[in-house]
């Protein structure tokens, strides 16, 4: 079976939740890519940015990369994945180029699937049926005490058992004034995990990081400026909580050098950063050696599949940012997303909605 065209429709979404974090957007830019066969089947992927102009440049990485992988056999997968990387390999293999070759590296894995009748998760190892997520939508660096209070026990009430809140902006205090109260509305059964993107040096994320041992914070995420993977390990050896990270990082070669650094507890590909899911199972694989779990950023729709794949799969996030996009969007029960039983990711486009914001 082979690849016969490349469709990417770029979109301009609006946020239901603003975000205010590492970065501020009230608009996301999805871009949808579709893989169609000579046997009829299409197969989806998705990249993201931010501005609607940007969307514009990954479109056009996108699609550069079309002459490439038409007439591709869809089940000849590494050498699919070794010609998208050669040839962006002029263009850097970070940023938009390594986006495209991950957005259509996934529409593959999606054929792929439909084609052998299986969800991705059983394709690629099937070690679980569901996944636990946390949500990671809400609780925002501009969020009021009492916003941050109702909204996190909204979420519980919704049956999240574990949600994300931003740090990084404050001082020192306010912010545990404002992580206590997120904790007093939720119990200490319901794990918090705190992101503050690239913010602190590491003699402050390592103070800061044995005050939130105090409030049983589930991990501390992307505390440092610094892109040093020594520095990492540095604060992660400091502290007896995990630190994640590695969302930024390109290809299994970067995530080598955290792993021989020994500079994170969890690892945290970012699909459309790392290079699709063949280089994201990579990843993974690594990791176990190093008995060490992964868990996702964003892209829960196809991430969940990957994490459910794996043994040393821990969690995903739930950004649901645009899951209107689709017909049926990943069911969500009891703080778990239960895999579709259905081929490929199990995703359908809702076309209304696509029509609706296609950006011209």
């Amino acid at each position: 079976m082979k690849v016969t065209d490349l469709v990417s429709t770029p979109l301009s979404v609006p946020l239901k939740w603003p975000i205010v974090s590492g970065i501020a957007a009230n608009r996301a830019n999805p871009i949808i890519v579709q893989l169609f066969t000579d046997e009829g089947l299409e197969g989806i992927g998705l990249a993201f940015t931010w501005n609607d102009r940007r969307v514009k440049s990954l479109k056009a990485c996108i699609d550069d990369l079309k002459e490439t992988i038409v007439g591709q056999d869809i089940f000849r997968w590494a050498e699919a994945w070794q010609k998208l990387w050669n040839d962006t390999r002029w263009m850097g293999h970070q940023g938009y180029p390594i986006y495209a070759l991950s957005a259509i590296d996934t529409a593959l894995w999606d054929l792929r699937g439909k084609a052998a009748g299986l969800p991705v998760s059983r394709l690629l190892g099937g070690y679980r049926d569901e996944v636990p997520v946390y949500a990671s939508h809400l609780l925002f660096l501009n969020w009021s005490i009492d916003q941050l209070q109702k909204d996190a026990a909204s979420l519980v009430e919704q049956g999240f058992r574990a949600m994300k809140m931003n740090m990084g902006d404050k001082p020192f205090q306010v912010e545990l004034e404002r992580l206590g109260a997120v904790r007093e509305a939720v119990g200490d059964d319901i794990d918090i995990l705190v992101d503050v993107n690239w913010v602190w040096t590491v003699p402050q994320a390592i103070q800061m990081g044995r005050e939130l041992e105090k409030y049983h914070v589930y991990w501390l995420e992307d505390p440092l400026a610094s892109n040093d993977p020594a520095d990492w390990a540095l604060v992660s050896n400091a502290l007896d909580m995990r630190v994640a990270g590695g969302e930024t990082l390109t290809s299994k070669h970067d995530f080598r050098h955290v792993l021989e650094h020994k500079a994170l507890d969890v690892l945290m590909p970012d699909l459309q950063r790392v290079g699709g899911v063949t280089e994201w199972m990579k990843v993974a694989a690594m990791a176990e050696a190093w008995h060490l779990p992964v868990a996702s950023h964003v892209f829960h729709e196809f991430s969940a599949h990957l994490v459910a794949a794996i043994p040393n799969g821990l969690i995903v996030e739930y950004m649901p940012w645009w899951d209107f996009l689709y017909q049926e969007p990943p069911p969500l029960k009891d703080g778990c997303i239960k895999i579709p039983d259905k081929p490929g990711f199990g995703l359908e486009l809702n076309p209304e909605m696509v029509k609706k914001y296609q950006l011209k």
